[in-house]
């Protein structure tokens, strides 16, 4: 096992990386930096590589067995949809989404996908 993934949102070092730390900016539950271009309206490119930092003020695990909890599948699923190009969602009629922008502890809902988040895979990937 490698543990020695690091935060460095100046460059690529060629790892996608996931990993628990401090991010400055108070209220953010997890952050995605994406490395890569992007070509035209369409959006469509290449992304090179995606890190993703679980922030530490939060207390992580299962929301299903504590609810108190930042339920850790729920935010990967949601931060992964970054590292796939997808966009955060904040209209009223996204909330079930999993690109919804916002989440609180004791969030299970954004572990699995919902029809809006596979329409927005389909359209930069194809069918």
């Amino acid at each position: 096992m490698d543990y020695s993934a690091s935060w460095d949102s100046d460059a690529p070092d060629g790892r996608n990386e996931l990993l628990f730390g401090d991010y400055d900016q108070e209220g953010v539950i997890a952050v995605t930096i994406i490395w890569g271009y992007f070509r035209g309206a369409s959006g469509k490119g290449e992304i090179i590589e995606f890190d993703i930092l679980f922030d530490t003020d939060f207390t992580w695990g299962d929301a299903i067995e504590n609810p108190e909890l930042m339920d850790l599948q729920n935010i990967a699923t949601h931060e992964l949809g970054h590292g796939a190009g997808l966009a955060d969602l904040y209209q009223t009629e996204t909330s079930e989404e999993t690109m919804h922008g916002y989440s609180t502890e004791g969030e299970t809902k954004k572990r699995t996908l919902h029809d809006g988040d596979k329409t927005g895979i389909q359209l930069l990937y194809g069918e």
